[in-house]
């Protein structure tokens, strides 16, 4: 064998050892375009590299499937350490996974070091600094902030307070074990080019079990509501209530419609909801009526529908006021769900 094809065969297994490799984006020895490459995929943040200047060779892999991304890292440093100090991102949650080596962690000022066979959550809201030690790969899932609340929402019926994942170094073991091997076999099956996952159904059930697992493996506020062995279950009246917003919520709906239908005060009513679903049904219903309006915004071309036609369809007959509130929930105007989905 030639000594160029040797080469060619070496690099292409230093290529294999990461996952996604068939997706690089971008490979490279400068710390700048480094940066400025990870600052434009997650978010802003600060990058060094302490303990001389070693020459490093920088990979990073990805794949998107539906509104989940997929990403393999390797900083590529033979020696020292990267340093990276991150700011709250305000819209994407982060599951980190070690796949190589460690990185003392600093997270809402909890300390610890994440190490093979564990991953750790980032919340929009946390600060985090992070020194990855030689040699150190790993893999991150990418979900936004309104998806990944929108299905908490449709399981508990709560997204209230906002959701917050413990700091910390969760085990692979358990649900976890599953989340991670599930996102294994999705990587492995992209790298052999399986076409399933170009069908948007298959993506859209990928996401929905990746969503779901991230609940169950990695504790969180709402933990005890959502695995349901910690807390008694709500009352049938709030519960009576909720099957009655889900099965008539595209009609008109009042506080009084729902006491009656609960067959209580509207005062037990108000504090059922306040301690088992921690809202008022008044605001479970608006937010299950802006749950339907995304939906059906996604699916509104098919339909010939307007903004104005889906919010009507929803519910809502104040437009300035469906915007508004479809705006802080979700994160963009319903215009702008619109507009993406044509």
């Amino acid at each position: 064998m030639k000594m160029t094809d040797a080469n060619a065969v070496a690099g292409d297994t230093h290529q294999r050892d990461l996952p996604l490799h068939r997706f690089n984006k971008l490979c490279t020895e400068d710390i700048d375009e480094i940066h400025a490459h990870m600052s434009s995929v997650f978010c802003e943040h600060s990058l060094t590299l302490t303990g001389g200047v070693p020459p490093i060779a920088f990979r990073h892999n990805s794949k998107t499937l539906a509104n989940i991304t997929f990403n393999a890292t390797d900083y590529g440093n033979p020696y020292g350490c990267v340093n990276i100090k991150i700011p709250p991102s305000g819209g994407i949650y982060l599951l980190q996974f070690t796949l190589a080596g460690s990185a003392e962690i600093v997270q809402n000022g909890k300390r610890f070091v994440l190490g093979p066979r564990q991953f750790c959550v980032i919340g929009p809201d946390d600060e985090m600094s992070q020194t990855l030690d030689h040699g150190y790969k790993h893999f991150t899932v990418k979900v936004s902030k309104h998806s990944l609340e929108a299905a908490l929402f449709q399981e508990i019926g709560l997204v209230r307070p906002a959701l917050k994942f413990a700091p910390g170094p969760i085990e692979m073991k358990g649900e976890a074990r599953c989340l991670s091997n599930l996102i294994q076999t999705i990587c492995a099956d992209v790298d052999e080019d399986l076409d399933a996952y170009g069908h948007e159904r298959s993506c859209n059930a990928v996401e929905h079990a990746i969503k779901h697992l991230i609940f169950a493996a990695a504790p969180h506020n709402h933990s005890d509501l959502y695995i349901g062995n910690k807390s008694p279950a709500a009352p049938y009246y709030v519960r009576k209530v909720e099957e009655f917003i889900r099965a008539n919520a595209t009609t008109t709906i009042s506080l009084q419609d729902m006491t009656a239908i609960s067959g209580v005060s509207a005062r037990s009513l108000h504090t059922g909801f306040q301690q088992f679903r921690n809202t008022t049904p008044m605001r479970y219903l608006k937010e299950y009526r802006l749950q339907l309006s995304r939906k059906r915004l996604k699916e509104a071309t098919d339909r010939n529908e307007s903004v104005t036609d889906v919010a009507m369809a929803c519910g809502f007959t104040h437009l300035s006021k469906f915007a508004r509130d479809y705006n802080e929930l979700f994160g963009e105007l319903p215009s702008q769900t619109l507009k993406k989905y044509q």
